[in-house]
């Protein structure tokens, strides 16, 4: 099966990825997200592309580590709100039997 080779460009500097489970629109506005980033990073001072880089993929790695957190938060709260409405059904059901 042909690979998805989608080519980007960050701070002057192409790049091939292979698109498994992201299209070509997506990556490229990553890679945009990634240069914008780097931008900002420059403008306060930062001049290594090196460590700008290292920096950016930090901060987006952070990001991602944080939203995945999140939605586990989220999941065991929906989670929890479901058994207690499954534990009123029940009583429900039980005193309605009776």
């Amino acid at each position: 099966m042909p690979k998805d080779i989608i080519q980007v460009e960050i701070k002057r500097i192409p790049l091939d990825i292979e698109a498994k489970s992201l299209g070509m629109v997506e990556i490229a506005d990553l890679a945009a997200s990634v240069e914008k980033y780097m931008q900002e990073l420059q403008e306060e001072g930062e001049i290594d592309t090196l460590k700008q880089a290292l920096m950016a993929a930090l901060h987006f790695a952070a990001k991602a580590y944080l939203q995945t957190q999140n939605e586990g938060g989220k999941r065991q709260e929906e989670e929890s709100r479901v058994s207690d409405l499954i534990i009123k059904l029940q009583t429900a059901l039980n005193t309605s039997q009776k």
